[in-house]
Order: structure tokens, then C-alpha cells, then sequence
């Protein structure tokens, strides 16, 4: 409850609340609780208050009622002004709303006026269009009447112009107005153009049926000429075309007739031709093959031609014509009018007179493209090598065609110095000896040594014996390259190859060193030959190569400095080159069906290097030649490589011999092996190395033919020694058996028996085998080894020539073989590897 004083201060707290808004500071009088009787005196006080507040408002009011009086009028002021605004302002509204309805009737006006301008324009160009589409039509009859008057050129004028005029009309290009213009004038144009082709057809007659074309400048009946006849095919853009058909028909009545040579040659078969005045005709007459008539012929063409033809129409005429008549010219008479030889040389320049003629006169009546004529006469050198190339290779193309022919005897001699220890075994190699060789040096009763008694690495004259005797056979070629056959690789080909078998033929200069080595205190010159069968194919050859040479030497000779082709001599002499590489490409094939054709082709390579040496030494001991000519012929490398396809053959032949001889004899599996078949196999390689041996007897000379038959029993030997060593073991009854065997293969011994005069094998000659197969005597050793108890192996070994044939382990592997071991043979092994050589220095 509130405190007396705080209920005498409630009247106060109002006023003071509700005239200024303050609120009591004293929580006590804020919080204080009023009650109602407390009320009455703080209404009192309010009312009080407001009577003296009302008092003061009153007195105020009575100061400033003039101030207000003034405002009030002031106020009236403002809301006249206010009215009279808004009065105006409507005013301006409707005014404003007034000129937007006359704007818009002015726009439409406008748009009126607008539609009834682009109205008048548009009937302007439809009435213009109209007219020009009226013209268009007076055009195109015009230029009707003009085609029908045949006035071809007036009537092209006009059609262009109404392509004017419809390009001119104010309208688009897609208007069915416009098109309908269009297809007319194409009408209209076709129209015309079917004039213009019969009033050129009447200027430019064909006539097939009289073979004529005649050529009309200007008919009288007809309104357009030659010339204008000419502006139109260039209108119609059909000039080139115009040309081209003129040229075919020109052709084919009357030109080809007289320039087509007939196939069979048939003289009497090309036509003469007629001109008169403007008539060009095919005579019923025939003339002669001559090339100066046909190019007479020729040129009166050309100038009836030019004489009835406007220029314009000459270029593109010609531009038809000439290729093909200038290659027709060039392949039908030009051609076969090259020679092949020099002697028809005199010919050959008349008709390069003739040509250089023909062309000059056609550059004077400006007939275009006469260069091809030109270019062949200033061509001349490399034309006629172009033309002797190919008909030489033709030439020896079907000369190879023809086959191999009968086998033809050739027999190479040569001389040279021999010591006289030499010549026993030389005479005994079968080669022959003349001049006397028995007179000069008499026998003295010496034996020919048993060359299979001593070794390769012990005996060195086996070796020299064995170089004396190269006769003739070649050192083959591991690599049979066809590719070589062209030259590719030359440097390779010329390389020395070594290979088995061992050659049996080296040449004069590699012999000259091992004569000069062993040369005696007693030499003689001793004359070597050897025959031998050749076929027919290196004859053409060999007679080409030297023709060429001659012919080639011939242009380098003063008298043929003025011909057109000694520019050709250097190519001339290259020719060879081709032929010899034709040769070697392309005889093989010739080869293959022959039996012994490797051997024949190795004989024939051999034939034709020899040849060319000689050739090429009598070419440079000849006083006849000009001295650049001596330098000209090369034949070096391609002797060296012809050698090379020849050894190559030779190599070939061999190698498939002994890939037979292989598979005869179980190939890659042990022969001893084999069981009863061996026996069979033996039998099988004997015949065929004996069947291989007789027929290349009848090929090859003796030297080679030895070389090689000894390659192929060498093959066996290597074969069967290889494959004893190869087994683990073998008893007495496998090693007795494996000796049988090999003595069966012994028997070819008779093969290699020096022949006597009547060619057949002497009886007390001793067998050559040895020499040609150097694994023979080791066979044959082997064979005894086989047979023999240790006390025959030991004398083998150190008494006889074992050593000479195997090395001390061969033979220790030999016994350990064949033998068990065993204190006997323990010691023999080890005598035997004691003493690996025991009879050196004895050979």
C-alpha cells in the first residue's frame, strides 16, 4: 500500500505525465499501489491542469488571430490556383487527345497515298514488263524468219539479243512469264541450230558414197557462208567438235585409205586422190608404198585445205588431225624405214630428207603440229639405236627359241710352260699333247706315282699336280642368284668363291704364278686341248656381239662422220652389254628340259667367254680401228660374270646331284643303320653316279667331267665315313658288313681310268679317283680298318699310310669302336696317340 505522501503526489505525477511525458524516477511512487479513494483528489488536480492549460490556449489564440486570418487567405490562394491548374491541365489532356486522332488520320492518309504511289509503279513496270516481253517475241520471230532465210548468223544475233532482253525484263528469273521466254529461246535455238547443221553439212559436203568431201565457200541458195558458218560453230561453241568430225570423215574415205599400210605389205592397196578445185576425192587408182608419194599426197591435203578453209577452223582441224596422222607416219612408214644395219644407211638418210622436207613445207603453209615430224629427224642417232636394240634382242630372242639344237663340237687349246715332272700326269688327266712331246723328252720308265699313297697336308705335289690338271672345270659358286644373270652384283660375281668340289680349271694369268713357282731347270711349251659339246645358243649370241662392235667401229670411221647417226656409236657399244644379259636371263629357261642342260649351259657360258677374249685381244691388236674405238670395248666384266653364271650352273648341277646322292643314302639318318635296305641304296648310288657320269661325258671334257663325277663319289665317301663315326658301337659282323658296303662303292674306282687312244679304259693304267675325290683314299682306308684285328691297325697306323688319311683321335675313336676295352687295347691307344704323326717327313 502507498504511503500518504505518494498518494498526495498521484495528482502531480499525472500532470507531469500527461503535459510532458516524464515518468516518476522514485520506484517507490512508480510502483506504489493506488486506491480509489486516492482518485478523487489527482482528478481534482487533472482538471485544474486542464482548466489552466484551456485559459492559456484562449490567450494565445486572441495573440495570433491576425497571423491566422492571413494563412487562412493565403490557403484560399492556393486552392484557386490549384483549381485553376487541374482546369488547365484537362484542358491540355483534351487538346492532346484531339491531336492523336489527327495524327492517325494523317498516317492513314499517308499509307493512301503510299499504296497509290507503289501503285503506279507497278502498273509502270507491268506495262514495261509487258512491252518487253511483246519485244521479246517480235525478237524471237525475227530471228525465226532469219533461220528459215538461213541468215544462220543474223539469226544467232537476234536469239542473243532476246537472251538480252529477257535478262532486261524488270522481273524474277523463277515469273512463268520469264520461263516461258526461256524455253522458247532454247526453242528457238535448236531450231536454228538445226539450220545452221544442214547449211553446214551444204558448205562441207562428205560424200561416203563418192568417197568426196567438198568444201563450198557460199551457195547461192543458201544466206549464210563459210566464214559466217565458222562465227557460228563458235556461237554454238561446237568448233572443236565441227573440227573432229570433219577430220573422221576426212579420214575415213580418203586418208586412211592412202596412209594404212597393209599387214601383209600387199603393194597395189592404197588409193590415189584426187583434187579438183574445191573436190577433194579417193581415186579408183592404187599408187606406190613410197614414203616421198605418200607425203606428196599429204601435203596437197593439207594444202586443199588450207586454200578452202577460213584460218579459225584450221587450228582446231588440225589440232585433230596431226596427232594421229603424225603417229600413223611415224609407226606405218617412218618406223620400218630405220634400219637395223649400216648398209641401209644411204636409204635411211634419204628419208630423213625426206621427212625434214615434208615437215618445212607444212610450217610454210602454217599447218600446226608438225613437231612430232621434227623431233623424229632431229632424233635420228637415238631412234636407230632405239631401232637396232630391239631388233637385235628380237633377233636373238628367237634364235633362243628355236632351241638347243644339235650338240655342236668346240675344242679349247691352250699353250703353256711345263716342267717336265709335269707332263705324265697331265697326259694321263686326258688331255692332248702335240708337237712332239715324246720326242722332245724320252721316258724314262718312271711309273705314274700312286697318288694313293700320300695325303693332302703331307704330300704338297698332289696339290701342285692337281693345279696342272684345271683344265677346264670351274670353282663353283655356293649362290645361285638369278638376279645375278642381268650384272646385278657384278662386283660380287667377280669375287672368288671358295666351295667343294675343287676346281679343275683355272685361267692362263692365275696359272702363271705356279708355273713360274715350279719352273725346272727343263721346260717346254706344251699345247693343251680339250673338246667338248656345246648347244646352238651362243652361237647367235657371240655373232650379235661382234656385229655390234663392228657396225659400232664402223661410226667411228672417218667416211661416217657425215651420217645423222654417229652420235649413237657410244650407245652402239653399250649394246652388248644387253644382249649378254638376255642371254644369261633368259637361257635357263632353254636349259631345264635337257638332260645335262646345267652342264651344257656351263659349256656354253664357258664357249662364249672364251670367245669374247679373244675377241676382245684381236680388238685391241687390230691397226684398222680409229683410236677412240679401242677404248669402246669393255668386255672384262661381263666376261667375268658370264664366267660366274656359267660356274654358277655347274655348282647348281652338282649340288642337286649330291642332295640325291644324300637322300639315297637315309639322308639325315644313319646308312648303317638302315638294315637290309643298305644294301639296296649301295646299289641305287652306284648306278646313279655311273648314269650320271655317262651322261655327262658326252657333255663335258675330261677335266671337268673327272671334277665332276668326283664331286659325287666324294659326297658317298664323306656320307659314309660320317656316319661310321657317328655310331656308339659296332660288332665284327656290323663292322665286316659296313667294309662289304663300302668296297661295293670301291668298284666306281673304274670310273676314273685314264682312256687310251680308242677312248677306252687302259688296262694297266691305275684309276685317278683320288685326285678328283680327296675323301676316297680315307674310305678306303676306312674299309680297312674295319677288316683289320688291332696288330693291322697298328701297322696301318705306323707302317703304311694311315696317318697320312686320319688323325691320331679318328682312329682311336675307331678301335674304341670296334674293340672292347681291354689291356691290349688300351696300349695300342697309347702308342698310337703318342705318336700322332709317325711318318712324317717320309711322304
Amino acid at each position: 500500500m502507498a504511503s500518504a505522501a505518494v498518494q498526495d503526489q498521484l495528482g502531480q505525477v499525472l500532470i507531469d505525465f500527461s503535459t510532458n511525458g516524464v515518468f516518476p524516477e522514485e520506484e517507490s511512487v512508480s510502483a506504489a499501489y493506488v486506491q480509489q479513494p486516492h482518485l478523487a483528489p489527482a482528478l481534482a488536480a487533472l482538471s485544474t491542469a486542464r482548466s489552466e492549460l484551456e485559459a492559456k490556449i484562449r490567450q494565445i489564440s486572441r495573440d495570433s488571430a491576425p497571423d491566422i486570418d492571413t494563412w487562412i487567405e493565403h490557403a484560399k490562394s492556393i486552392q484557386d490556383d490549384i483549381d485553376r491548374s487541374r482546369k488547365l491541365a484537362s484542358s491540355i489532356v483534351r487538346q492532346a487527345e484531339s491531336d492523336n486522332e489527327t495524327e492517325e488520320s494523317l498516317q492513314e492518309k499517308e499509307k493512301y497515298v503510299e499504296f497509290l504511289t507503289k501503285e503506279v509503279v507497278f502498273n509502270g513496270q507491268l506495262l514495261s514488263a509487258l512491252k518487253g516481253i511483246q519485244d521479246v517475241k517480235e525478237i524471237l520471230r525475227q530471228a525465226e524468219d532469219l533461220a528459215e532465210e538461213q541468215k544462220i548468223v543474223e539469226a544467232l544475233f537476234k536469239l542473243e539479243a532476246a537472251w538480252t532482253a529477257i535478262s532486261d525484263l524488270p522481273l524474277e528469273k523463277t515469273v512463268r512469264a520469264v520461263r516461258i521466254l526461256d524455253a522458247k529461246c532454247f526453242d528457238q535455238r535448236r531450231y536454228i541450230h538445226d539450220k545452221f547443221t544442214n547449211v553446214w553439212n551444204g558448205l562441207i559436203r562428205v560424200d561416203f558414197d563418192q568417197r568426196s568431201v567438198t568444201i563450198n565457200k557460199d551457195l547461192p541458195d543458201q544466206g549464210t557462208n563459210l566464214d559466217q558458218a565458222v562465227i557460228g560453230l563458235k556461237a554454238f561453241k561446237e568448233l572443236e567438235t565441227a573440227a573432229n568430225k570433219l577430220w573422221m570423215d576426212l579420214d575415213e574415205i580418203i586418208i586412211k585409205p592412202r596412209t594404212n599400210l597393209p599387214l601383209n605389205g600387199k603393194q597395189g592397196s592404197l588409193y590415189t586422190i584426187q583434187i579438183e578445185q574445191n573436190r577433194l576425192s579417193r581415186g579408183d587408182g592404187t599408187t606406190d608404198h613410197h614414203i616421198k608419194s605418200v607425203f606428196n599426197d599429204i601435203e596437197a591435203i593439207v594444202r586443199f585445205l588450207v586454200d578452202n578453209l577460213p584460218f579459225e577452223f584450221i587450228e582446231p582441224l588440225s589440232k585433230a588431225m596431226m596427232p594421229t596422222l603424225v603417229r600413223r607416219i611415224l609407226d606405218m612408214w617412218l618406223d620400218t624405214a630405220v634400219p637395223a644395219t649400216l648398209e641401209d644407211m644411204v636409204d635411211y638418210q634419204k628419208v630423213l630428207a625426206q621427212v625434214h622436207e615434208f615437215a618445212d613445207n607444212l610450217d610454210k603453209l602454217k599447218w600446226p603440229g608438225v613437231e612430232g615430224l621434227h623431233d623424229w629427224v632431229a632424233n635420228a642417232p637415238k631412234i636407230w639405236l632405239s631401232k637396232k636394240r630391239e631388233s637385235a634382242l628380237d633377233w636373238t630372242r628367237n634364235q633362243f627359241s628355236l632351241g638347243l639344237g644339235m650338240p655342236q663340237l668346240a675344242e679349247r687349246i691352250e699353250k703353256r710352260m711345263v716342267a717336265r715332272e709335269d707332263r705324265e700326269n697331265i697326259i694321263t688327266t686326258g688331255t692332248a699333247v702335240t708337237q712332239d712331246w715324246d720326242a722332245a723328252w724320252e721316258s724314262d720308265g718312271e711309273t705314274v706315282e700312286d697318288h694313293s699313297e700320300g695325303s693332302g697336308r703331307n704330300r704338297s705335289s698332289l696339290e701342285e699336280e692337281r693345279q696342272v690338271n684345271k683344265v677346264f672345270a670351274p670353282p663353283p659358286d655356293e649362290v645361285d642368284d638369278a638376279a645375278d644373270a642381268w650384272g646385278w652384283g657384278d662386283d660380287d660375281a667377280a669375287e672368288p668363291v671358295e666351295s667343294e668340289p675343287e676346281p679343275a680349271y683355272v685361267a692362263v694369268n692365275q696359272k702363271q704364278p705356279l708355273v713360274a713357282k715350279r719352273l725346272a731347270p727343263e721346260v717346254r711349251e706344251m699345247t693343251i686341248s680339250e673338246k667338248y659339246w656345246t648347244t646352238s645358243l651362243p652361237q647367235p649370241v657371240y655373232k650379235t656381239v661382234t656385229t655390234i662392235y663392228e657396225e659400232g667401229a664402223k661410226l667411228t670411221q672417218p667416211e661416217y662422220s657425215h651420217t645423222p647417226i654417229t652420235p649413237a656409236a657410244p650407245g652402239l657399244f653399250s649394246l652388248p652389254t644387253l644382249i649378254l644379259a638376255m642371254y644369261r636371263s633368259v637361257s635357263p629357261l632353254y636349259y631345264t628340259d635337257e638332260p645335262g642342260g646345267n652342264m651344257y649351259l656351263y659349256n656354253d657360258a664357258v664357249w662364249l667367254s672364251e670367245e669374247l677374249k679373244q675377241f676382245a685381244l684381236e680388238w685391241k691388236n687390230r691397226d684398222d680401228l680409229q683410236p677412240r674405238a679401242y677404248g669402246m670395248v669393255k668386255l672384262d666384266p661381263e666376261i667375268k660374270i658370264l664366267e660366274s653364271f656359267g660356274k654358277r650352273a655347274y655348282t647348281s648341277e652338282l649340288n642337286a646331284q649330291r642332295t640325291i646322292i644324300n637322300d639315297l643314302l637315309a639322308g639325315a639318318q644313319n646308312f648303317f643303320q638302315q638294315g637290309d635296305e643298305a644294301d639296296q641304296s649301295i646299289s641305287d648310288v652306284s648306278l646313279h653316279i655311273r648314269s650320271q657320269a655317262a651322261l655327262w661325258e658326252k657333255i663335258l671334257p675330261y677335266s671337268a667331267w673327272a671334277s665332276a663325277t668326283g664331286s659325287l663319289v666324294n659326297a658317298v665317301a664323306t656320307k659314309l665315313i660320317s656316319d661310321v663315326f657317328d655310331l656308339s658301337d659296332m660288332s665284327v659282323d656290323e663292322a665286316e658288313r659296313a667294309a662289304t658296303l663300302i668296297s661295293r662303292i670301291e668298284l666306281l674306282d673304274d670310273l676314273f681310268i685314264p682312256k687310251n687312244e680308242n677312248g677306252q679304259p687302259s688296262d694297266d693304267e691305275t684309276p685317278l679317283t683320288s685326285q678328283f675325290a680327296d675323301k676316297w683314299m680315307k674310305m678306303k682306308f676306312l674299309s680297312e680298318v674295319l677288316q683289320s684285328n688291332l696288330k693291322d691297325v697298328k701297322f696301318l697306323w705306323f707302317e703304311s699310310h694311315l696317318s697320312f688319311y686320319f688323325t691320331a683321335e679318328e682312329v682311336v675313336d675307331l678301335i674304341n669302336l670296334s674293340f672292347e676295352s681291354n689291356t691290349g687295347v688300351r696300349a695300342a691307344i697309347r702308342e698310337i696317340r703318342d705318336n700322332p704323326r709317325p711318318r712324317a717327313g717320309q711322304a
